[in-house]
C-alpha cells in the first residue's frame, strides 16, 4: 500500500479570502473590502487589503463615492467610509419588494422581540441600559451583544415601517 500524505490544516480565514479573491475584477475586490469600511479608511489601507494599487484603489473608490455607496471623509489623504444611509436605503427597496404580509408578519415578531428586551431591561431604550447593572462582571459581554441585538431589532422595525409606507402610498423609499 503506498504511503498516504499526512493531512494537512485547513487554511487559515485569510488565505480563504485571497483565494476567493484571486478570481474577483479589481472592481469587485475593491468593492468587497467597501462593504467593510465602517470606520474612516485610507486609499492606502484599501488598496492592500483589496490586492490592487492605490492609484486603482482611488479611481474605485472614488467612483464608489459618486454613486452614493460611500462617503468622502477627508482628501488630504483621501479617506472613505461606507455611506449608511445608501445601506439602509438599499436594503428597504429589497424590503418593499416584498409581499405586505409577510412585511406584517416580520414586524410582529420584532415587535415581540423589542417588547420582551423592554420588559427584561425594565426601560424603553438600549441607550438607558447600564451592562453592569444586568450582569455580573463575567456576562457583562453577553448583555452588550442583547444590547447590540435590540439595537438591531429596532433598526430593522423602522426599515420595515419605512417599506410598508412606501408600498402604501407607492414612493420609493429615501434615506
Amino acid at each position: 500500500m503506498p504511503a498516504e500524505d499526512p493531512p494537512t490544516d485547513p487554511p487559515s480565514l485569510a488565505e480563504e479570502w485571497r483565494a476567493q479573491q484571486q478570481g474577483e475584477s479589481t472592481r469587485n475586490r475593491v468593492y468587497a473590502v467597501t462593504l467593510q469600511l465602517y470606520e474612516p479608511t485610507r486609499v492606502k489601507e484599501v488598496a492592500e487589503r483589496a490586492e490592487v494599487s492605490k492609484e486603482t484603489a482611488r479611481d474605485y473608490l472614488k467612483w464608489f463615492a459618486k454613486l452614493g455607496v460611500l462617503n468622502q471623509v477627508e482628501e488630504s489623504p483621501d479617506t472613505f467610509a461606507r455611506n449608511e444611509q445608501y445601506f439602509e436605503w438599499r436594503r428597504i427597496q429589497r424590503l418593499q419588494a416584498q409581499p405586505e404580509e409577510e412585511l406584517q408578519e416580520q414586524l410582529k415578531e420584532l415587535t415581540r422581540k423589542e417588547r420582551a428586551f423592554r420588559e427584561r431591561f425594565d426601560t424603553d431604550s438600549p441607550d438607558d441600559v447600564d451592562a453592569l447593572e444586568h450582569a455580573d462582571y463575567d456576562d457583562v459581554e453577553s448583555v452588550w451583544m442583547d444590547l447590540r441585538e435590540w439595537r438591531t431589532v429596532r433598526r430593522r422595525i423602522r426599515e420595515l415601517e419605512r417599506a410598508r409606507k412606501g408600498q402604501a402610498d407607492g414612493t420609493q423609499a429615501l434615506a
